[in-house]
């Protein structure tokens, strides 16, 4: 009994044939050189067709994940990612890899531990620290995220994230004055960044400064950069300034 997909026939219970391990090692050092010479959709490509074949190898898996990311199809690179982490859990970029894209699919319990395991490997990786400071951050553990932050911060002063997470850590404690100050600092090197936006908008509004905070919230509701939550964030904030808008209670 045969089963085809596309041009390729599989037998069921045929066991699979035999592979050359020296043309196995040609196809990873073909791609490793690809990646060296900076050629990413070339090692990309190579990558793929080497899994079709039945190669398996960390490296190659974490390649086509990136394909599916970039599609925004992170559901299915997640399955790709913890293919190549059963095959090799020490590998420190697949497992960073891997750590991203559950936080990209906002499911953060999952990241934390590979996150832990990323900056126990790397403890000089400040987008590691970042990375986790985010992820416990997300978590509500926010005085484990902002040591994390602030380790970030220590090993790379200009890291963005960390930088804005701790400005977003203090707005939300009420330390508006610190949230400005941390928050200009990430415009003054990143233009727009979403979540500094937010925090100097709820700076302002602590400060009177309403007409400030509305331009600054509906430039961020405009912005593509801004995800979905940080447009629906800023209408709520937007609706809290402009009570005319609000709908009457039942």
């Amino acid at each position: 009994m045969e089963f085809k997909s596309g041009p390729i026939k599989i037998k069921v219970g045929a066991p699979p044939p035999p592979r050359d391990p020296e043309a196995d090692r040609a196809t990873l050092r073909a791609v490793q050189a690809a990646l060296e010479a900076e050629q990413v959709e070339t090692a990309v490509r190579l990558a793929e067709a080497a899994l079709a074949q039945g190669l398996q190898h960390p490296m190659l898996y974490n390649l086509a994940a990136e394909r599916l990311e970039s599609e925004n199809r992170f559901a299915e690179a997640l399955v790709l990612l913890q293919r190549g982490h059963a095959l090799d859990p020490s590998d420190v970029g697949l497992r960073q890899a891997l750590a991203l894209c559950f936080f990209r699919l906002q499911r953060y319990a999952e990241a934390l531990p590979h996150f832990d395991a990323l900056v126990a490997a790397e403890p000089g990786f400040a987008p590691g620290h970042a990375a986790l400071g985010a992820t416990l951050d997300a978590l509500g553990q926010l005085d484990a995220a902002e040591a994390a932050y602030g380790r970030a911060l220590e090993l790379q002063a200009d890291n963005l994230l960390a930088v804005a997470g701790l400005a977003s850590l203090a707005s939300r404690r009420g330390r508006h004055a610190e949230a400005r100050r941390l928050a200009e600092r990430v415009l003054a090197a990143e233009p727009g960044y979403p979540e500094a936006v937010i925090v100097l908008a709820k700076a302002d509004m602590a400060d009177g400064r309403a007409a400030e905070a509305k331009a600054r919230l509906r430039d961020l509701i405009a912005d593509p950069r801004s995800s979905p939550e940080q447009r629906t964030f800023a209408q709520g904030l937007l609706a809290d300034l402009t009570p005319e808008n609000r709908t009457p209670d039942a």
